[in-house]
């Protein structure tokens, strides 16, 4: 597999056109035809007039003109996702930053909304047709009003879209082949101490609906929370913690994300027009709103106040439990110096930085120096930490 790079820049004239300078760049990406929810790995360059995806056996999968290539989500990303255009429920992701930079530059109106997405919307409301409502939702208020729109799906349907985003995920980090997907840890009494832990942190805690937390079965040192309630710890992060309150503060952490239904944000913010009508008409296993809410929780792109908001919300969760947040301070620090404030964890990379919410995490530490009773007993966590003895691949 080839990583985006240019050829014979030497002897190319300086008055050459943008598509001529970047003709010969190529670049990986995941294309995701609408259909499924399983991505395809391609190659990417430029032809003559379009973006070319071809398979890796030499056989071209599409030809999107340029001219009417469409960007889902912001400029400046370092993941771009576009779409052959505007009514597409075709996707392409690119990671490679001089790809994504080229097709920004051969394509200036990428990013650019269409000019009569409001003039339409007013003219169905106008009509009194029932879709007009739906039309100014997508193209109007949903880019601006996500989180209170992330407040009206029912949970249930929320749930079902974080158990498919779940599921999506465990294929890529198998390879996208079903067999070699991670199964969840499953060893019966670190199951009992993780809901121990749980529950220690749920009893104080209001949530929008029933809080589920699982461990994957991967090296990753990592966590995330998906929509409806669904928390998962990979075992590569208990593996890293040298005590089971770094854990806890993790787990509330995540917990902040739940409270606030950020994941759901973050899909509503990033699906794209099929993905939302999808979420909002129920169409939760749609490929679009999969995809959408896979990309988020892989890529971390919640943004300085939401990470900063989880992290007050973690702080105030275990200081109802009676728990102290020195070793979640400790975590990160350890992280920080191990990793560099783009470390492992992916939601730890994002910002703010990994030493200032180190500093924001042991300011804000009412038991330093106090007693106080341990998440788990030494039993417990032993047990925590052997979880991975037995794997399932039901949660």
């Amino acid at each position: 597999m080839r990583s985006a790079s240019m050829w014979g820049q030497g002897s190319e004239p300086v008055s050459r056109t943008a598509l001529d300078r970047y003709a010969r760049l190529e670049a990986e990406g995941r294309y995701f035809d609408g259909e499924s929810a399983l991505p395809r790995q391609v190659m990417v360059s430029f032809g003559e007039r379009s973006l070319v995806l071809m398979g890796f056996d030499g056989i071209a999968i599409a030809h999107w003109p340029l001219a009417s290539l469409s960007a889902v989500g912001g400029a400046g990303d370092r993941t771009l996702q576009i779409t052959p255009d505007v009514q597409s429920e075709e996707r392409l992701v690119i990671e490679d930053l001089d790809m994504i930079r080229a097709i920004e530059a051969v394509c200036p109106e990428l990013h650019r909304r269409p000019a009569d997405r409001r003039g339409i919307a007013r003219a169905l409301v106008w009509g009194g047709l029932g879709v007009g409502a739906v039309v100014v939702m997508v193209f109007i208020i949903i880019p601006r009003l996500a989180e209170p729109l992330a407040q009206m799906l029912p949970p249930e349907r929320e749930a079902q879209l974080g158990d498919a985003v779940v599921d999506q995920l465990r294929l890529v980090l198998g390879g996208l082949e079903e067999e070699s997907a991670p199964g969840f840890c499953a060893e019966p009494d670190g199951a009992l101490a993780l809901e121990a832990m749980t529950d220690r942190l749920r009893a104080v805690t209001e949530l929008p609906y029933p809080l589920r937390v699982s461990v994957l079965d991967h090296p990753m040192v990592n966590a995330f929370a998906v929509p409806g309630g669904r928390v998962v710890l990979f075992r590569g992060l208990i593996e890293e913690a040298t005590s089971p309150e770094e854990v806890a503060g993790v787990l509330a952490h995540e917990i902040g994300h739940v409270i606030h239904r950020d994941p759901t944000v973050g899909v509503l913010r990033s699906a794209g027009r099929a993905g939302i009508l999808g979420l909002l008409v129920g169409d939760v296993f749609g490929a679009a709103v999969v995809v959408a809410a896979t990309e988020a929780v892989m890529n971390a792109s919640y943004q300085r106040d939401v990470e900063a908001r989880a992290d007050e919300e973690a702080l105030a969760i275990l200081a109802r439990a009676e728990l102290p947040s020195t070793p979640f301070s400790a975590f990160f620090q350890r992280l920080a110096e191990q990793h560099g404030d783009l470390g492992v964890m992916q939601y730890l990379s994002s910002h703010p930085a990994l030493k200032d919410r180190a500093e924001r995490a042991e300011a804000g530490d009412s038991l330093a120096g106090l007693t106080f009773t341990p998440v788990l007993n030494d039993g417990q966590w032993l047990a925590l930490r052997q979880i991975c003895g037995e794997t399932s691949d039901d949660p």
